[in-house]
């Protein structure tokens, strides 16, 4: 019995002095930041609020432009309320931080799914348009200056300074649209239709380089981003369409190769009960479809009554669209990552209709109320 216990006596010693000659080395502290950097979200790269492809969840009831397109209730006027859904993550693959937190990188994977829906009449039962975005291995670098750069020792001028600068580079992304089920089968139910369906499905490549990334803050932060979309086969375009589904003579190719996009983001410092003031802005110049809309349902030939806007259609390759957005966040103060944000807030959307197969239609405008959750 004693010759056991003075063994297991000797064991625990052994034990305690080979962790005390074998220090805690760099090279251990590192081979576990690394394995700590699986599936851990990055705190920075979040997209701004008036992202309009972006991966936040958002919902929204929205007071948006009628079109003969998706109206075949007839009801007609300028203006109908539609409901918006967006459901987006960035999956974590990996990140961590470089040099003291200096220093970051990422690697996530990309998706959203946004859905139009019409609520509020039951002929098109009820959707209009799906949409898909996803990217493959979305890579991401940030640095944090140690010492921030100033152009101005005014304290009002605060928003002068830059702190930290960041990248974000996806090399291969795809987006494919559907227009709503029940919209194709009436449209191929109507001998009077021009067109019944276009192909949306393209490969792009996406860089992204931004100012001030708030970076997980909750306090007083101004950052700026932009950005730029690259087709991987400019020559196929951003559409295409089959014989069978419609006019082909009627759908000109867009051969624009590139998207561009600025960002703006101004956030308030957080409140003690976790409010915060957001307002966002976008301007993108994106490329226009180019095919005329087709119109039945009491509407007559869209095409024989507005020759001068087919026209216009046919020939404008790209226009300036902007997205604004104003509201209050709430940060869960004793929660960080997903869905530790909520916020509620005013959106106006103007320029070429942004969803899908809609991207022929101009001078498209959506006021709505908007659920955001981070």
């Amino acid at each position: 019995m004693k010759a056991t216990l003075l063994l297991a006596i000797f064991i625990c010693n052994a034990a305690a002095c080979r962790a005390t000659l074998l220090p805690d080395t760099a090279t251990a502290r590192r081979g576990a930041a690394f394995r700590e950097g699986f599936a851990a979200m990055p705190a920075w790269g979040r997209p701004f609020w008036a992202d309009m492809h972006s991966t936040l969840v958002r919902a929204e009831v929205a007071y948006a432009t009628n079109n003969a397109e998706y109206d075949w209730a007839n009801k007609g006027g300028d203006y109908r309320p539609y409901v918006f859904a967006n459901l987006g993550a960035d999956l974590p693959v990996w990140s961590g931080s470089l040099a003291d937190k200096q220093y970051g990188v990422s690697v996530t994977l990309p998706f959203m799914v946004d859905v139009w829906l019409d609520m509020f009449e039951r002929t098109t039962a009820p959707v209009i348009n799906t949409g898909y975005r996803f990217g493959a291995l979305e890579l991401g670098f940030i640095h944090r200056l140690k010492k921030p750069l100033s152009w101005s020792r005014l304290p009002n001028w605060w928003w002068l300074t830059l702190h930290s600068y960041a990248i974000r580079l996806t090399p291969l992304k795809h987006e494919c649209t559907h227009i709503g089920d029940e919209l194709t089968i009436h449209r191929k139910d109507d001998s009077a239709m021009h067109i019944t369906r276009i192909n949306v499905s393209y490969n792009y490549a996406e860089l992204q380089f931004t100012l001030n990334d708030p970076d997980g803050s909750r306090q007083r932060n101004l950052g700026v981003k932009g950005g730029i979309l690259v087709l991987h086969h400019p020559k196929e375009g951003w559409y295409s369409i089959l014989p069978e589904e419609g006019d082909v003579e009627l759908v000109q190719p867009v051969h624009f190769p590139v998207e561009m996009y600025a960002q703006g983001q101004y956030q308030t410092n957080t409140s003690r009960c976790g409010l915060q003031g957001i307002a966002s802005m976008e301007i993108r110049y994106r490329s226009h479809y180019r095919y005329p809309f087709s119109h039945t349902g009491g509407f007559g030939d869209y095409l024989d009554r507005h020759p001068q806007i087919a026209e216009l259609m046919l020939k404008k390759n790209a226009d300036i669209c902007s997205n604004t957005v104003v509201g209050i966040r709430y940060n869960n103060l004793k929660h960080t990552g997903y869905f530790s944000k909520i916020g509620i807030s005013c959106r106006y959307y103007t320029g070429i209709n942004p969803y899908g197969q809609f991207r022929s239609q101009l001078n498209y405008n959506q006021w709505g109320v908007t659920l955001i959750f981070e």
